[in-house]
């Protein structure tokens, strides 16, 4: 029922889809009796039908203007609905004032069944229209937002590897320029200034690449403005493969949208009948279709429901024998309802593929940029300039401040300005974040897509020094920040985690969004609840920590 009720107010359930398939049903199944049961009436009165349509469509456009424009639910709802009835109750007067000014001829049958069959058509199918469109149009909306995440995220961390690249080649280039600083150095008179200078070439090199990795974090904030095109292909719009309707979503529902005019031609024994009848036709055609008709199988997907169509066709002869050529109805009925539904299912099923896939790749590229450190090597080649090449500048100065240095002194200050070059140029491999710094790692991965306020207590960063901790922690908050982005365009989020009187630790994400009518389980965390709160989708959960 919820599923129902979002669709009918979420403020598309009047597209040209439902407009498509109004007249597709307007104008070949439901249509009035004109001038008796031939092949010749039929045609009448679907000539009849689609005329109206057009008159009750015109009705429609301005109520489908109101609903995108409400904001309120219940409002779009009611509009909604009250549109339903009142078309459904005056398409009877429509059609006959059609009839009588076009063949000078009154459709026959009472209208409180030609009304109640037009409500119960309309409502069943256009709400069957509504919840897959609408659902369809939820997964490519989180699709797109997830893949163009996926984009920030992936630019930002090509950014990263670019940068260490950068200051790689700056080492390399910096080093072997040094070195050649070095040897004409003590090549020449060896003083204070001479070192002094020498030290100010390493002091240079480090302040050098300190300032390539500082720009990286200085774009950050440009990298999260600017999401660009999705670089990632859509799958198709439109999908044509016939799969199998849902049990009891054809034969059935035809029957159930012409229980009115059973009960009013033969009575209510006939309409449950017909009913009973389209169970069994359904059945009957939905395991062969699933049997035999897999995709790409269209002929014998077609075939089989023409078949199912031929039998609602000998139901409704034994029946009411006198109906005429109305009987013959579900044979194209029904195979049309089974295509527009095999259609629309089909195109809903891969939406939601590719949502998954999207947010599998999110998440996979996430939790790949943080677990990956590219600037440990040019960072900790900062630390050895400072600290061991300028270390050795240093004790050497103080030598040749007084006098001029010995040839030991020499090899000396040489071998340990060697030995830190070469411990630089040895560490410039991407390293593995601790798992202690794994959670901000993540946090900071996904920045360029989310951004994401803290509040983690000290206590929950000690017990993060656990693998197995960090790694639950992690893909919680995984989880919930591809949630944030899928529900909502809003690119924000709130981490709060902090341990509770128990010993364990109780982790919360929030961001702005709307969850939709069903919760998946997202990427598998065991445990975890998803929830509403006002304006928030919240995900939280309870972890059992190591004591410390």
């Amino acid at each position: 029922m919820t599923t129902w009720w979002n669709a009918v107010s979420g403020g598309a359930f009047y597209t040209r889809w439902s407009a498509a398939v109004s007249l597709l049903v307007a104008g070949v199944f439901s249509v009035p009796s004109v001038g008796g049961a031939g092949i010749e009436a039929y045609l009448r009165g679907a000539t009849v039908a689609v005329l109206g349509w057009s008159v009750l469509a015109a009705i429609v456009v301005p109520v489908a203007a109101a609903e995108r424009r409400l904001a309120s639910r219940p409002a779009r709802g009611a509009v909604v609905l009250a549109a339903l009835v009142v078309v459904a109750t005056i398409r009877p007067a429509v059609n006959d004032a059609i009839s009588a000014a076009l063949f000078d001829i009154v459709p026959s049958g009472p209208a409180s069944s030609r009304i109640a069959t037009n409500l119960v058509t309309a409502l069943a199918l256009l709400s069957i229209v509504a919840v897959i469109t609408s659902r369809h149009a939820a997964a490519r909306a989180a699709a797109d937002r997830l893949r163009a995440a996926l984009v920030r995220v992936e630019r930002a961390e090509a950014r990263r590897q670019h940068v260490a690249a950068e200051a790689r080649a700056a080492l390399v280039a910096g080093i072997a320029a040094l070195r050649r600083s070095r040897e004409r150095m003590l090549a020449g008179p060896i003083d204070f200034d001479a070192v002094r200078t020498f030290s100010e070439d390493v002091r240079g090199l480090s302040h050098r690449v300190d300032r390539v990795l500082r720009e990286r974090d200085d774009e950050r904030d440009d990298e999260r403005d600017d999401a660009g095109p999705a670089s990632h292909e859509r799958g198709p719009g439109l999908s044509m493969r016939l799969v199998a309707p849902p049990w009891f979503s054809v034969a059935p529902l035809y029957a159930l949208a012409c229980f009115p005019y059973a009960v009013s031609a033969g009575g209510v024994g006939v309409g449950l009948a017909g009913i009973a009848g389209g169970v069994v036709v359904d059945v009957i055609a939905g395991g062969a279709v699933r049997r035999w008709a897999r995709p790409p199988r269209p002929v014998v997907f077609l075939l089989v429901w023409i078949a199912a169509g031929c039998a609602m066709s000998v139901v409704t002869y034994l029946f009411l024998p006198r109906i005429g050529v109305l009987g013959l109805v579900p044979v194209l009925a029904v195979p049309v309802v089974a295509v527009l539904v095999g259609l629309c299912r089909d195109a809903l099923s891969r939406a939601r593929t590719d949502e998954r896939r999207a947010a599998a790749g999110l998440a996979e590229v996430a939790r790949e940029a943080a677990e990956i450190d590219e600037s440990a090597g040019p960072r900790r080649a900062i630390d050895v300039l400072h600290g061991r090449a300028q270390g050795a500048c240093v004790v050497f100065a103080a030598r040749v401040d007084e006098r001029a240095p010995t040839p030991d002194e020499v090899d000396d200050f040489r071998c340990r300005t060697e030995a830190a070059f070469e411990e630089i140029l040895e560490a410039g491999d991407p390293e593995r974040m601790p798992v202690s710094e794994s959670l901000d790692r993540l946090i900071e991965a996904w920045a360029p897509a989310v951004a994401v306020t803290q509040r983690i207590d000290d206590a929950v960063r000690l017990r993060l020094s656990d693998p197995d901790a960090a790694e639950r922690v992690v893909s919680v908050v995984t989880e919930a920040l591809v949630n944030a982005v899928k529900h909502s365009g809003a690119r924000r989020a709130r981490v709060v985690a902090r341990v509770t009187g128990s010993g364990s630790l109780l982790l919360r994400v929030s961001s702005p969004g709307r969850l939709g009518p069903v919760s998946g389980r997202g990427l598998g965390t065991v445990g975890r609840r998803v929830y509403q709160d006002g304006d928030d989708v919240v995900l939280e959960t309870v972890i059992t920590l190591p004591s410390l």
